[in-house]
């Protein structure tokens, strides 16, 4: 079942990983237990270290702590409402005033401090999704924004938890050699040409607001105006008749300006679209996709 995020007046989707305070911790992270190689000429590159997060409804099982570095994010969702993995780093804030704004998905109450290193987008009942960030040392909170069928973002019914990044043999310093580069902006997304949807695909923020990508395969026959109208359909409006018009494929969420994620992806032959539901908090925290931030396109 498709969650319809329609992110009005402070309703957003899209963010999510969430660790919640009610989680067990340490059980499902799976880190490769191998240092990193030797400096020589035939050294292997090193493997990221690799952590998969557990989500239900509405909790989430997570590490205590993480390596520094490039670490692959996994979000497993074992519920039955969509769910992602918002990464943030707490900065100059505490957990508690974080908290106080993520339950109302007020973006703007946030310290400046805070910085969102995005993380796993778009995982379905069931599904699992995965996205490379970067690490600094720190404190970490994790939640998830995409809001229920009343309305509420599930970081309100819980969602939240924190870790830490601690450097240590396992941290791995490179980042990911990237095949294409994504780029969002103020309020556009921008494929290089003849993208192929193949490979490490560097998801780059040089706009001047928190954006996040959302990846959906359109079904054959339907078009990304008919995507549009099913996603944002306000509250206490029918969503179109009919099952969703497209599958959700992967994606990854809020990244702050200047911010870095990847994703590992290889498209088939069909028709996308790209779309931001991140809240403009200039403007009432109307979704970007209300901005023209929603872009089609096409895999041969």
């Amino acid at each position: 079942m498709v969650a319809r995020r329609y992110l009005i007046a402070g309703v957003v989707a899209g963010l999510a990983f969430a660790g919640c305070s009610s989680s067990s911790k340490g059980s499902s992270s799976t880190i490769p237990t191998s240092g990193p190689p030797v400096t020589t000429a035939a050294a292997k590159p090193a493997i990221r270290p690799a952590v998969t997060v557990i989500a239900r409804d509405y909790a989430f099982t997570l590490p205590d702590t993480v390596p520094t570095g490039y670490v692959d994010f996994t979000l497993e969702n074992e519920g039955k409402q969509d769910h992602q993995l918002q990464i943030a780093k707490l900065g100059a804030s505490t957990f508690d005033e974080f908290k106080a704004a993520a339950i109302t998905t007020d973006i703007g109450a946030m310290k400046p401090s805070v910085v969102f290193v995005g993380g796993p987008n778009d995982a379905g009942p069931g599904k699992s999704t995965t996205a490379t960030v970067k690490l600094d040392p720190g404190l970490y909170v994790v939640t998830c924004f995409i809001p229920g069928t009343d309305g509420k973002p599930h970081a309100a019914k819980g969602m939240l938890g924190e870790f830490q990044a601690v450097p240590s043999g396992q941290s791995v310093n490179t980042a990911p050699k990237a095949s294409s580069t994504i780029i969002l902006g103020d309020f556009s997304f921008t494929l290089p040409a003849g993208f192929t949807g193949k490979g490490e695909v560097d998801i780059s923020n040089q706009g001047t607001e928190v954006h996040e990508l959302n990846l959906f395969k359109l079904n054959p026959g339907k078009t990304v105006a008919q995507a549009k109208a099913y996603v944002l359909t306000p509250p206490g409006t029918p969503p179109p008749a009919g099952p969703p018009p497209f599958t959700e494929i992967t994606g990854v969420v809020g990244l702050t300006p200047t911010q870095h994620a990847w994703l590992n992806l290889d498209l088939k032959p069909g028709n996308y679209m790209l779309i931001c539901f991140f809240p403009d908090p200039k403007k009432n925290n109307i979704p970007h996709a209300l901005e023209g931030m929603v872009k089609g396109f096409t895999i041969s």
